[in-house]
C-alpha cells in the first residue's frame, strides 16, 4: 500500500508513486523479488517474492530506505558497500550477494539495482530485482564437488573474444602452470596434435552451427614435458546472442591417457599371439589380402605363403606335457624370426619383405612379399626345414620335431586370403602324406583331391550304420610245417558307388577325422565273434591252437576303456586270452609311458602283443627287450628284398635271432613266392602270411580254405 497521504509528499511525488504503482502491477506476478523506491530511495512497493526471499513484510518495508533494508539483510558488508557507492553516484549496480533472511537462514541472490528517470532525465526512483540463486548455487556446488572428485578439467571459450578459461586440474593434466600459457583459443589450438586438429576444428564448427551435433572428442595435447597427453573434451554452447550466434562454449575435459594406453594394449593383444608374441591370424589375413590386391594392381608383383605344421607335436604335448609343448612353440617362433631376419643367409641375397605369424596350435605361416619368383619361396622353405629340424633343448628334454610346409605362390593364389590359406594348408597335408619334413608347392588339382577326400569322409561316417564295412581274414601258416596257425583280421569297405575302397585310402581319413577308434572297436568285436564260430582248430599242428590277430590304432591305445573292451570281447565270445593277439606298430609301442602302461595291462590279461612293421619305426634291436611283446613281425618291404639284398637278409636274421634270445615268436609278412617262404624258414622265422598262401578272405571263404588246408 502506498502512503501517499504522509506529510511531505508533493503532487510530483504522488505522480511518481502512481507511475511506480503501474510498474508494480507488472512485477506482481514475477518469481523474482522486486522492490520499487522513489527518488529518495524510500520503498514504495514490494512484491510477494521479496517477502518470501527476505522475510520482510510489505508493511515493514514500505517507507524504509532500501539501503537500510539491504544493510539489515546483507551477510556480506563489502558487497553492500558496492551498492551504497552506486546509489550515491546515481548509477545502477548488479552482482550476486549473500543475504540473511529475518529467520536467520542464508540465501544467495543476484541483485540488479537500476535508477529510473523521467523524460527530462531527472531521477524518479529505483527498481531492484533480485533473483534467488540459492538452489542454483547448491547445484553448482554439487557439480563442482563432482568435477573435483572425478578429477575433471573444466573450460570455457569466449567465441567472439577468443579468451579461454580453465581450472587448475586441466592445466595439471598437461603439466603447465597458469602463468606459462596465454589463455587464448589460438594458443590452446597450437597445443593440439597436428593429426587431431582438423577433426577437432570440424567438430567445433559443426556444433556451433547446430547444437544437436555432439561435441565430444579425444585429442592429444602437447604436454609440458614434450610428450603427447590424451584428453577427452565434452562441451556445448551455453550462451547465444540475439542473432542466434554462439557466444560461449563450456565443458569438461578428462584425462584418458590410461584408457588410450589400455586400448592400445588391447588392439595389440587382438593382433598378437599371446604365447609366441608373433602376429596372429587376423594380421596375417589382412597382409595376404593386401598382397592379393597389390598383385591385381601391379603386373609382375609376386608373393608366397608358406604354411607350416610340426610333425609329432601332439606326441610332445601328450608325453612331456603342455608346458614343454608351449616352450617348444616359443623356440620355433624364435628360430623363425632369427632365420627371416635380414642378413641371415636365408635372404641375404634378396630384398623381399616377410611376415611370420602363428595361427593356432603348431601351425605357423610365413608371407614372403615382393619375391622374384617361385624359386625364392622354395629356397626359404628348404632353409626353414633345415633350421627347424635341429633338435630343441627344453630343460632336460631333447625334442626332435620337423616341419612340413605347403606353399602357395601368387601364380596359383585364390581371390581371397582365407582361400589362399586353405590352399597352403592343403599343400602342407600333401607334404605330410608324402613323407614329412618336406615342402610341397600347391597346384589347383589338389583342391579336387581334398573335395574327394571330404566326400569320402562323409560316406565313411555313414558306412557303419549302412553295414558297408566288413572284416576279412588273412591266414597265417607255420613256416616249419605249413600248417594253419591263425588269422589276421583286416577291415574292408564296400562302397555302394565306388565298390571296394582300399584301406590305404580310408584308414588315413578315419585317423584324421577321429573315426579310427570306432572302427577299431568294430573290428575287435566282429573278429572275435566270427573267430569263435570258426571250426579251425583241427587244421592246426598238433598241440597248437589258432590265434586271431587284430590291429590296434593310436586312438584305441589312448582310450581309457581299451583293456575293459578287450576283456568284454573275449568273455562275450568264449575266447581264451591266449587266442587273441593285438598288433601295434613299432612307433606306437615305443611312443610314451601311457601307451606302455596300456600294453602292460593287456599282457596281464594273458593276451599276446605283436610288434608290427619292425625295422620301419623309431626303435631298434637294442630296445626290443623293453617292449612287452610276444611276436615280432618282419615288414613286407624287408621280405621282398631279402633274396636280392644281403643287407636286408642280414637285418632279418639279426631280428629273428634277437627275438629268439628274448623268447619271442617271429612272423614274416608279404610272402609271395615259395623261395621267399623257404628263405624265411631257413632264417628261423616261425610263421608267415602273404599271397603265396592266401589273400584276405571273408569268414565263409576262410572256413573253406582252412578245411582244404587240413586235408
Amino acid at each position: 500500500m502506498l502512503k501517499a497521504t504522509q506529510p511531505g509528499y508533493t503532487e510530483t511525488r504522488v505522480e511518481q508513486m502512481l507511475h511506480l504503482k503501474r510498474l508494480a502491477v507488472v512485477a506482481e506476478r514475477s518469481s523474482n523479488a522486486v522492490v520499487l523506491a522513489d527518488a529518495e530511495r524510500r520503498v514504495v512497493w514490494v512484491n510477494a517474492a521479496f517477502t518470501a526471499i527476505t522475510g520482510f513484510s510489505a508493511q515493514e518495508s514500505i517507507g524504509e530506505r532500501f539501503g537500510i533494508l539491504l544493510a539489515r539483510g546483507s551477510a556480506d558488508p563489502a558487497a553492500f558497500g558496492e551498492f551504497a557507492v552506486a546509489v550515491r553516484q546515481g548509477h545502477g549496480h548488479k552482482r550476486e550477494i549473500n543475504i540473511r533472511a529475518t529467520g536467520g537462514e542464508s540465501r544467495w541472490a543476484l541483485v540488479d539495482m537500476q535508477p529510473t528517470h523521467d523524460d527530462g532525465g531527472a531521477l524518479t526512483g529505483w527498481v531492484l530485482v533480485a533473483t534467488d540463486l540459492t538452489n542454483l548455487r547448491a547445484q553448482q556446488q554439487l557439480l563442482s564437488l563432482a568435477v573435483d572428485g572425478a578429477g575433471l578439467g573444466t573450460w570455457q571459450w569466449d567465441v567472439r573474444g577468443g579468451a579461454v578459461q580453465c581450472n587448475d586440474r586441466m592445466l595439471e593434466v598437461i603439466g603447465y602452470q597458469r602463468h606459462q600459457l596465454e589463455m587464448t583459443y589460438q594458443v590452446w589450438n597450437a597445443l593440439i596434435h597436428p593429426d587431431d586438429l582438423p577433426p577437432w576444428g570440424a567438430a567445433v564448427r559443426a556444433h556451433l552451427q547446430d547444437s544437436t551435433q555432439s561435441l565430444r572428442m579425444s585429442v592429444r595435447l602437447k604436454h609440458a614435458s614434450g610428450r603427447w597427453a590424451w584428453m577427452m573434451f565434452v562441451g556445448a554452447v551455453v550462451d547465444r546472442g540475439a542473432d542466434g550466434r554462439a557466444l560461449r562454449l563450456a565443458g569438461v575435459a578428462m584425462d584418458v591417457q590410461a584408457q588410450k594406453a589400455m586400448e592400445h594394449e588391447l588392439r595389440a593383444a587382438a593382433r598378437t599371439d599371446g604365447l609366441t608374441q608373433l602376429p596372429n591370424r587376423s594380421v596375417l589375413l589382412q597382409a595376404i589380402e593386401t598382397a592379393i590386391a597389390r598383385g591385381r594392381a601391379q603386373p609382375g608383383y609376386q608373393f608366397a605363403v608358406l604354411f607350416m605344421d610340426f610333425d609329432r607335436f601332439k606326441q610332445v604335448n601328450d608325453t612331456l606335457g603342455h608346458s614343454v609343448g608351449d616352450a617348444l612353440l616359443r623356440q620355433i617362433a624364435s628360430r623363425l624370426q632369427d632365420s627371416l631376419r635380414p642378413g641371415d643367409s636365408l635372404i641375404q641375397t634378396s630384398d623381399f619383405a616377410h611376415l611370420a605369424a602363428r595361427i593356432g596350435g603348431d601351425e605357423f605361416v610365413v608371407l614372403l612379399d615382393d619375391i622374384r619368383g617361385d624359386l625364392d619361396a622354395e629356397i626359404v622353405a628348404t632353409r626353414l626345414i633345415d633350421v627347424l629340424s635341429i633338435p630343441y633343448m627344453i630343460g632336460a628334454h631333447k625334442v626332435v620335431s620337423s616341419a612340413s610346409i605347403g606353399i602357395v605362390t601368387s601364380n596359383h593364389a585364390a581371390d581371397d586370403a582365407d582361400s589362399v590359406l586353405r590352399d597352403a594348408d592343403i599343400a602342407m597335408y600333401e607334404a605330410k602324406r608324402t613323407g614329412r619334413a618336406r615342402y610341397v608347392m600347391f597346384e589347383p588339382s589338389m583342391r579336387q583331391q581334398v573335395s574327394a577326400s571330404v566326400s569320402l569322409e562323409n560316406d565313411l561316417r555313414q558306412a557303419l550304420d549302412k553295414q558297408e564295412l566288413f572284416v576279412v581274414y588273412q591266414p597265417l601258416v607255420s613256416l616249419r610245417s605249413g600248417a594253419f596257425a591263425g588269422v589276421e583280421a583286416l577291415l574292408r569297405w564296400r562302397h555302394p558307388m565306388r565298390g571296394l575302397v582300399s584301406p590305404v585310402e580310408f584308414i588315413p581319413i578315419a585317423e584324421a577325422c577321429g573315426l579310427i577308434g570306432v572302427l577299431g572297436q568294430f573290428v575287435l568285436q566282429t573278429a572275435c565273434s566270427a573267430f569263435a564260430a570258426m571250426p579251425c582248430s583241427s587244421a592246426c599242428a598238433a598241440g597248437d591252437q589258432p590265434t586271431l590277430a587284430v590291429n590296434l590304432s593310436r586312438a584305441q591305445l589312448r582310450q581309457a576303456g581299451l583293456v575293459a573292451d578287450v576283456q568284454d570281447a573275449l568273455r562275450a565270445n568264449g575266447l581264451s586270452p591266449e587266442q587273441l593277439v593285438l598288433e601295434v606298430t613299432e612307433s606306437l609301442a615305443a611312443q610314451d609311458a601311457l601307451v606302455l602302461s596300456t600294453l602292460h595291462a593287456i599282457r596281464e590279461l594273458g593276451v599276446a602283443l605283436s610288434l608290427d612293421d619292425f625295422g620301419t619305426g623309431y626303435s631298434s634291436l637294442s630296445c626290443l627287450h623293453e617292449l612287452p611283446v610276444n611276436y615280432v613281425k618282419v615288414d613286407r618291404s624287408f621280405v621282398s628284398q631279402a633274396e636280392a639284398s644281403a643287407y636286408h637278409r642280414v637285418l632279418i636274421e639279426a631280428t629273428i635271432r634277437m627275438a629268439q634270445t628274448l623268447g619271442l615268436y617271429t612272423v614274416a609278412e608279404g610272402i609271395e613266392t615259395q623261395s621267399q617262404a623257404e628263405l624265411m624258414a631257413a632264417l628261423g622265422c616261425d610263421k608267415g602270411q602273404g599271397y603265396l598262401y592266401s589273400k584276405p578272405l571273408e569268414a565263409d571263404a576262410l572256413v573253406r580254405w582252412v578245411a582244404r588246408r587240413g586235408r
